[in-house]
């Protein structure tokens, strides 16, 4: 009987620890995941302004923002940053309401009514300024001055399967930490091509070319894309790389990818 208590409290302990992490996580990040069920609670209905992102897993400008949402989620408390996954289940009220024509889109909210509309990479200050927000001297000054964390030399590996224009792909991102930022990034999107549809891969991968977004080379299967760190498209997007290892897993697996 004794056994079984010393067993029952060590589960019970570890059960615990999960949950504080768990929490500590959720609380660091704070980004809140929209669908159409907490669509009007969290977004219209909302006492803080709201940036809305409207991202896609297999858009780099989407995974190059995380970083920069993370950042004003956790400096500016007074300010709410929610998240839509366009290829995730029950948004369909949610795309029959917003304007969505690109990702990333950013909606600014105010008292459940849109304010500003931004499409692609946008910088932390253009975010703000969109949003009709001056940061109180606290909260800037908060921001300055919170120490930064030091990463041990870690890689960070990242899938999902998601879509590229109708068809199924899975996006690889990979990232090496050094002592104070994300030294490298790369980001590799394989795309299934159907059967029916090889007639018309090389035109996908030519038109790819010609949107200079990283190299694409034909597979058994599709195609591969591949941006790299020092393409012309990654150094273009000006990716903020001050994010820790903990804040970039989180960010991902918020937008449902599966990290290790």
């Amino acid at each position: 009987m004794i056994g079984l208590r010393r067993n029952l409290a060590m589960k019970v302990a570890a059960f615990v620890v999960f949950a504080v992490l768990a929490a500590g996580a959720a609380e660091d990040i704070k980004i809140v995941k929209i669908n159409d069920d907490n669509f009007e609670k969290e977004i219209l209905h909302s006492k803080k302004p709201v940036i809305l992102e409207v991202s896609s897993t297999s858009c780099p400008p989407c995974l190059v923002m995380i970083p920069t949402l993370i950042g004003i989620a956790k400096n500016y408390s007074d300010i709410k940053i929610a998240s839509i996954g366009i290829d995730e289940p029950n948004i369909e009220k949610i795309k029959n309401t917003l304007p969505i024509r690109a990702f990333p889109t950013f909606f600014f909210i105010k008292d459940g009514r849109i304010i500003n509309q931004r499409v692609g990479v946008v910088k932390e200050p253009e975010l703000l300024s969109a949003l009709d927000y001056t940061p109180k001297p606290s909260a800037a000054q908060k921001a300055k001055s919170k120490p930064k964390k030091k990463n041990a030399h870690k890689n960070l590996v990242c899938k999902v399967d998601g879509q590229f224009h109708g068809l199924k792909n899975l996006v690889t991102i990979s990232f090496v930490f050094g002592d104070s930022e994300i030294e490298n990034v790369d980001i590799v999107t394989d795309v299934f091509v159907p059967p029916e549809q090889f007639d018309k891969r090389d035109q996908m991968m030519e038109h790819i070319r010609a949107s200079g977004k990283g190299e694409v080379a034909p597979t058994m299967t599709g195609f591969q894309m591949h941006i790299d760190n020092d393409c012309r498209f990654m150094k273009a997007m000006d990716m903020k790389r001050t994010s820790t290892y903990g804040e970039m897993r989180a960010g991902l697996e918020l937008q449902g990818f599966t990290c290790k």
